[in-house]
């Protein structure tokens, strides 16, 4: 898209004001917000990515913490560690980087709704990110959902980028997008491959008389080469200390017979708290699994590992059932699924009008022939995979502002029109047909 001077001139504001709005937001959250509010414990460290912060910046590397980081990814606390290295233990600057990175994703936001839709959009969304308590809750807090949510927003952005322009570079971008985020949390790892399997059938419906150019498939390759690119330091690390291929991390299975307690009516209901009980319960369960063949759990990962796949393939194929209502369970605990009730409230109805703005926005975009899959797939790409492993209200968070984005656009068309206004279906040239 060619952007005149003009144009230029008249946006920019929009985007100042959006990303100020959001970094205040952020700042009276870590300021004011979180040492007054009294929903959840502010800890601070809750899963200790502080303390592996502190010994990669003591040289310490991160044997503490297991071979493969017990089912975590090492960019979160490698961007802890860099930050403590350079200010010291314990830096406020943390909070302050996820407060930029909070605004960066409302940034994004504006910039998926206004391409994809129109730029009064852009703004409903980005308003609505700046503000949504789910979001906010995270800033101050030493939990990974900050910056999986902006790189997860980044990385929808370029496949948007990537719809309007299959190049190279958008490819490139695309794939190092998604790499860092997988390295942040696994789960996203194969979204790309997803994407672009359903964006290569969409262009064949649409023109299956031409083959597609060699420089579109040069653009597939880019995406998938430089995702595995910036995955690789870590996968030749996992290899040097392990012996074993492992991309990323190992954990699916310990996600997996989670979801099966944390789906129970007492946990899914919030009968009782799944945060304490339902871990408690889980944990108790697998140290049996280990017990019951002479180990530890957790003393060695790919042990555990090897044991807890076991146990899950035998759980899944002893009692399909079982699976089936756990699934269905996470399909709606992914939404709302938090410590208490209260909480739980917070997140689930804010998520529940969501949708309905969004199924709104989506009738209007099918009416308009706008490419609203590129904002559902990664939706229920999230909410069907961890519906099927471990489906927690907060891991829905990282999908919350791609979600909100097509939400806008039904809000947007609720919108009074005034007089003399640019046409709300507006859109970029790139996306016309």
């Amino acid at each position: 898209m060619v952007i005149t001077k003009g144009q230029s001139d008249r946006r920019l504001p929009i985007w100042a004001a959006v990303f100020a709005f959001a970094l205040l937001t952020a700042l009276l959250m870590i300021f004011v917000g979180w040492r007054a509010q009294g929903f959840v414990t502010n800890t601070n460290d809750p899963y200790y990515f502080g303390a592996m912060g502190r010994s990669l910046a003591h040289g310490d590397g991160f044997e503490k913490y297991g071979l493969l980081l017990k089912r975590r990814s090492p960019l979160y606390p490698a961007m802890i560690g860099g930050i403590y290295f350079i200010a010291g233990d314990n830096s406020p600057i943390v909070q302050i980087v996820q407060a930029f990175m909070f605004a960066g994703t409302a940034l994004l936001a504006f910039e998926i709704g206004r391409r994809l839709f129109n730029q009064r959009t852009g703004v409903i969304a980005a308003a609505i990110c700046a503000i949504h308590p789910a979001m906010l809750r995270y800033v101050p807090d030493l939990h990974l959902e900050v910056l999986f949510t902006f790189l997860v927003t980044l990385t929808v952005w370029r496949s948007v980028r990537f719809y309007e322009q299959p190049s190279v570079r958008n490819g490139a971008t695309f794939g190092i997008s998604t790499g860092l985020a997988a390295l942040t949390k696994a789960v996203i790892l194969l979204y790309p491959v997803l994407f672009l399997a359903l964006w290569a059938w969409q262009r064949r419906q649409k023109d299956d008389s031409q083959p597609s150019p060699g420089s579109i498939w040069t653009a597939v390759i880019a995406t998938v080469g430089l995702m595995a690119f910036t995955i690789s330091p870590w996968t030749i690390r996992n290899y040097s200390v392990t012996g074993h291929f492992v991309p990323i991390t190992t954990g699916l299975s310990d996600a997996f017979l989670r979801g099966y307690i944390f789906s129970k009516p007492q946990y899914a209901l919030l009968q009782r708290p799944p945060y304490t009980d339902g871990e408690n319960e889980s944990n108790a369960w697998f140290k049996e699994i280990c017990a019951r063949q002479g180990a530890v759990w957790e003393a060695n990962d790919l042990e555990t590992d090897r044991l807890l796949n076991q146990a899950a393939k035998e759980k899944l194929v002893s009692d399909p059932v079982a699976f089936v209502k756990k699934f269905s369970t996470g399909i709606f605990t992914f939404w709302y699924q938090m410590t208490s009730k209260t909480n739980s409230i917070i997140a689930g109805v804010p998520a529940a009008l969501a949708w309905l703005f969004a199924i709104a926005g989506w009738r209007r975009a099918l009416a308009e022939n706008r490419p609203a899959w590129i904002i559902f797939l990664p939706i229920l790409y999230l909410n069907i995979l961890l519906a099927a492993l471990l489906a927690l209200g907060r891991y829905s968070v990282p999908i919350l502002p791609t979600l909100i984005v097509m939400s806008a656009f039904g809000i947007e068309t609720l919108w009074p029109q005034t007089v003399g206004a640019k046409p709300v279906d507006e859109q970029p040239p790139e996306l016309q047909s």
